[in-house]
């Protein structure tokens, strides 16, 4: 390697040249350049030849030391540099930086030399002292050898004679009266506001005036010249030879004035600035993008003086920031979503147990670990909710809440999704069509399929699938599903004046009730009546319903007290087949009409001059009377549409209605007596007069539908449906009709 050494400002005595491997392997080489600097001034260069040893890798240190007159003497000016170097011949440079302006080998002290006066050539170490003002030989003294100047000198006449300096640096004694000058801090030289003439030195004084602090033993003419502030060395400058002040281009080539280092040393100084990337513009810096720079000002707008940014491509991470739920340490502090409770339980509601994870907007919220069920409320009991009463839980729903939805009528349970189309002139199937897929004739009306007598038709109930029964008098007709006409079966209800008839859920088994305590069942099964007379029960039956009870079919049925008795009406039971172990009440007012779906939903009606229900209690097996509102006559019929919903009715259009609890007064209703009806939800009522006419109300208004024969009126006595597209209402004179054919 070819080392090219330059040494701008002074002329080194000697240059050590050492050169080493980088990473510390073998031992370092050096050699001394001496004869190489013969004949050399300062602003020359000197060129030596580096070799790398075996083993050693292609990065070196190489170092220049230098010298003011021999090598490993005096002060030492280095420079030093690490080179790569290759195959064949590298090159290198390097520069030392000492100052020698008076040019006389020896560096100015203000550098790191030890010229106490570099502005004067003759002033140097190992100079000669001479007697004169100043400190020749830079030890720190002046005059040392001329002890006696200022001593009295010489013989004869002369009155005065002392030892003084001359004018080519020596001692000579001379004639003349001294001037000695107070040495208050015994530094050698005196005060020159303190001056006293005579021949002998006064106590305490000297025989000059150099000294320009004599209270400060360290200021006088000879004193070498600290870099302090101060005039050191009374020569009226003040840190003179430090080049206090002066322009000078330090680190990162940066522009800047000499300063004191120590007392003895000023050095370049300039201002520099650290700083540091700051891509996202947030304010912080990124710690691995240091900047160094001339100056207080930024480099540019996106450096800022910090590097504390732990994320600087997002400006939303950085210290001082709030912590955000997003999987990142938003603000440096080495945590991620640190107190925001990420990962502990909480409460989601819905009775769901949840854990708070982070949510899109950065804040938290509470996820249930399942998420919850919806459930709508089903108020008609068809096992289908509206979509607009959802609810959503975990556990388990309250209590009339279903998991399905997409009722269009949850007042009715013949209208949900998927439910069979029917001939009703409503959407049943909740697909927004009415009727479809030809579920009504081509005419669909209240057909008549009166019987040809003139038997009053009392009651009427369905069984099976098209299965109808049809009872008043002593007269039984059936028409059995799938057929058109009806049989008569009469032979049952022989001597019986029938006002009653039930189907029995499942067997549909026809079980009657007339004057008399009269019953009898007609079993379609079998083709036989059994059972069928008089029974001791002292009853005018009117009507009858059949419920299940566990595995059993229980048979309640009502009427009026025929024992002359104070309660006008009875009622009793009996688990069918029937027998005769009656469980036989009486009843303050006579009743006309019982219907049920069980024992906890079972009502019975009637009242002479005013409104009665009563309701059976399953857990005592007696009739209770219900609350209902004033203003009402007496009740003909009743109908339960579900556990939650039943319907009474009765003359002059009186009309209640039951919510689950509580019985209230319904308003304006048809202006008849109303013998019957049948509801499939509070949108869907069917109610017959004893007008001959048939009202159905659709959750709005009241329409009639049917009129036996507005000329001559002929009363309807009861009305019995499977579902909205399979109605029955019969009446006197042997009027039988069917909607929709």
């Amino acid at each position: 390697m070819k080392l090219t050494i330059s040494f701008p400002n002074f002329k080194p005595g000697c240059i050590r040249v050492s050169v080493k491997d980088a990473q510390g392997t073998g031992e370092e080489r050096s050699t001394e350049l001496r004869e190489q600097l013969t004949g050399k001034k300062r602003g020359e260069k000197v060129t030596v030849a580096a070799f790398r040893e075996e083993g050693w890798g292609s990065t070196l240190t190489v170092t220049a030391t230098a010298f003011e007159q021999q090598c490993s003497q005096g002060p030492e000016f280095t420079a030093s540099d690490s080179v790569d170097v290759g195959r064949g011949v590298s090159s290198a440079a390097l520069t030392l930086v000492a100052d020698d302006a008076d040019d006389d080998g020896y560096v100015s002290k203000a550098s790191g030399g030890t010229d106490c006066n570099d502005d004067e050539a003759t002033v140097h170490p190992g100079q000669k002292e001479l007697c004169n003002t100043r400190d020749d030989n830079c030890d720190g003294k002046a005059n040392e050898g001329f002890e006696q100047l200022g001593q009295q000198c010489g013989t004869g006449s002369i009155t005065c004679q002392t030892w003084a300096c001359n004018t080519e640096g020596a001692m000579s004694c001379q004639e003349l009266t001294p001037e000695w000058y107070r040495d208050q801090d015994g530094d050698g030289e005196g005060d020159p506001k303190t001056g006293v003439s005579q021949c002998a030195q006064p106590a305490g004084y000297v025989n000059n005036k150099l000294d320009c602090d004599d209270d400060n033993e360290e200021r006088y003419s000879a004193a070498a010249e600290q870099c302090n502030g101060v005039n050191d060395n009374c020569d009226d400058e003040v840190d003179e030879g430090f080049k206090i002040g002066t322009a000078c281009t330090g680190d990162l080539g940066c522009g800047g004035t000499f300063e004191c280092a120590t007392t003895a040393k000023s050095e370049c100084r300039v201002v520099t600035s650290t700083w540091y990337l700051d891509l996202d513009q947030d304010g912080h810096g990124a710690k691995d993008t240091e900047l160094k720079y001339c100056g207080t000002m930024p480099p540019g707008s996106n450096y800022v003086d910090s590097s504390d940014d732990c994320d600087d491509t997002n400006k939303n991470v950085h210290p001082g920031v709030a912590e955000l739920c997003d999987t990142l340490d938003n603000n440096c502090d080495g945590q991620k979503d640190e107190g925001l409770g990420v990962g502990e339980t909480c409460d989601p509601g819905f009775g769901c147990e949840g854990i708070r994870e982070c949510a899109a907007d950065g804040s938290t919220q509470c996820t249930p670990k399942t998420l919850p069920t919806k459930y709508y409320a089903d108020n008609d009991l068809d096992q289908y909710g509206r979509d607009d009463s959802v609810i959503q839980t975990c556990g388990t729903p309250t209590a009339g809440y279903v998991a399905q939805g997409g009722d269009c009528d949850d007042d009715n349970r013949f209208t949900h999704p998927n439910a069979a189309e029917v001939c009703d002139q409503a959407d049943n199937d909740c697909d927004n069509d009415t009727d479809e897929g030809d579920v009504c004739p081509t005419t669909p009306e209240w057909a008549n399929h009166s019987s040809t007598g003139s038997e009053p038709w009392r009651s009427v109930a369905l069984h099976g699938n098209g299965g109808v029964w049809v009872a008043g008098a002593n007269k039984l007709h059936q028409r059995k599903p799938g057929e058109t006409d009806f049989d008569d079966l009469s032979t049952c209800t022989t001597g019986g004046d029938v006002y009653t008839v039930a189907a029995t859920p499942g067997s549909g088994d026809a079980l009657l009730g007339g004057n008399a305590g009269f019953t009898a069942r007609y079993a379609p099964s079998t083709e036989q009546c059994t059972n069928n007379g008089q029974q001791e029960v002292n009853t005018h039956i009117r009507g009858v319903t059949a419920i299940p009870v566990g595995s059993d079919i229980e048979a309640h049925f009502v009427g009026l007290n025929s024992d002359g008795g104070a309660d006008k009406g009875r009622a009793f039971r009996v688990l069918t087949p029937q027998g005769t172990n009656y469980d036989n009440q009486s009843l303050s007012e006579a009743v006309y009409d019982v219907h049920g779906l069980s024992q906890d939903a079972l009502f019975a009606v009637g009242g002479a001059n005013s409104s009665r229900i009563y309701r059976f209690n399953s857990s005592s097996g007696n009739w209770g009377t219900e609350s209902v509102p004033s203003g009402g006559l007496s009740l003909l019929g009743v109908w339960v549409v579900n556990p939650k919903l039943a319907y009474a009715v009765g003359n002059n259009g009186t009309m209640y209605s039951w919510d689950g609890s509580t019985w209230s007064k319904v308003s304006n209703t048809p202006a008849e007596n109303l013998s019957s009806v049948v509801a499939f939800g509070s949108h869907s009522i069917y109610v017959t007069t004893l007008l001959g006419k048939v009202y159905h109300y659709n959750g709005s208004a009241w329409t009639k539908v049917f009129e036996v024969d507005p000329a001559a009126p002929s009363p309807l006595r009861d009305i019995a449906a499977n579902h909205p597209g399979d109605i029955w209402v019969v009446g006197d004179k042997g009027k039988r009709y069917h909607w929709p054919q």
